[in-house]
C-alpha cells in the first residue's frame, strides 16, 4: 500500500478532541479501533509497531522491525525539505528503567536518518514515571495537563535545534499527548514552529457516518 500524508482538518478534527484549529497535524493512515490487524493494512502496521518486548525471542517480533523500517521509508521519501525539521519522538509509556520499556519513536527516526542523514531528531522529552499505555485503557484517561506534568527536559539537546518542530507519535486518537508536547515544548521554545505528525489517526467505527507542506 502506497501511503501519503493528509492534513487534519475541520472534517476530521472533531474526532480528536483535544486539538483546535490552531492544531496543525498530519497522519499517513487510518488505524480503526477495536478490529484486528487483518481489517487494513494500517491496523497490521501499527499493530506490529506496537509489538511489546514480552514478545522478543518470538517468531512474529521481526515484523515489528519491518514496521518500523517501513515507517522510516514512509517519512523519507514523502517528506520535503526534511532539512527544515527537528523531529521530537512522544515518549512511550515506560521510562528508560522499566523492563516494558520501548523505544519504537525514537527507532523509527534513528533508521530514518540513517536512510536520509539530513534528517535531525532529538528526545527532548523524556518522562518522569511510568504510566499505563493508553492503548492500554479507556478508563481515567489522563488529560494534557496531567500528561506533562510527567515530563522532563533534556536541555542538553536544545543546541542547534530547528524552527520547526515536528511531534511524532504513532497513533493520533484523542490528541491528548500531542497537546502535551506542543505546550511542555513551548514553554521552552517559545519562538518555534510546532507541528504533528502521526503514523495513523485512530477512526472510530461509530464515528465514520457522523498535502503535506510544512511551509517554511
Amino acid at each position: 500500500m502506497t501511503y501519503r500524508l493528509t492534513q487534519i482538518d475541520e472534517l476530521i478534527r472533531g474526532q480528536h478532541h483535544h486539538l483546535d484549529a490552531g492544531d496543525l497535524c498530519y497522519f499517513f493512515g487510518e488505524y480503526t479501533a477495536r478490529q484486528r490487524a487483518a481489517y487494513s493494512e494500517t491496523n497490521q502496521l501499527i499493530m506490529n509497531l506496537k509489538k511489546g518486548n514480552e514478545r522478543r525471542g518470538l517468531q512474529d517480533y521481526r515484523y515489528k522491525g519491518a514496521a518500523i523500517n517501513h515507517v522510516a521509508q514512509m517519512i523519507t521519501s514523502t517528506i520535503g525539505n526534511i532539512s527544515h525539521y527537528t523531529f521530537v519522538p512522544v515518549p512511550p509509556s515506560k521510562c528508560r528503567t522499566d523492563e516494558a520499556y520501548d523505544d519504537r519513536m525514537t527507532a523509527i527516526l534513528r533508521m530514518a536518518k540513517i536512510i536520509n542523514s539530513s534528517l535531525d531528531f532529538r528526545e527532548l522529552v523524556l518522562q518522569n514515571h511510568s504510566t499505563i499505555a493508553s492503548h492500554a485503557t479507556t478508563a481515567n484517561r489522563p488529560t494534557p495537563d496531567d500528561i506533562m506534568a510527567n515530563y522532563t527536559l533534556d536541555a542538553s539537546l536544545l543546541a542547534g535545534i530547528r524552527g520547526n518542530i515536528v511531534i511524532f507519535d504513532d497513533v493520533l486518537t484523542a490528541g491528548s499527548h500531542f497537546k502535551a508536547m506542543k505546550q511542555f515544548l513551548h514553554q521552552h521554545l517559545p519562538e518555534v514552529n510546532i507541528l504533528g505528525l502521526f503514523v495513523a489517526r485512530t477512526a472510530r467505527e461509530a464515528d465514520l457516518t457522523s498535502l503535506f507542506d510544512f511551509g517554511v
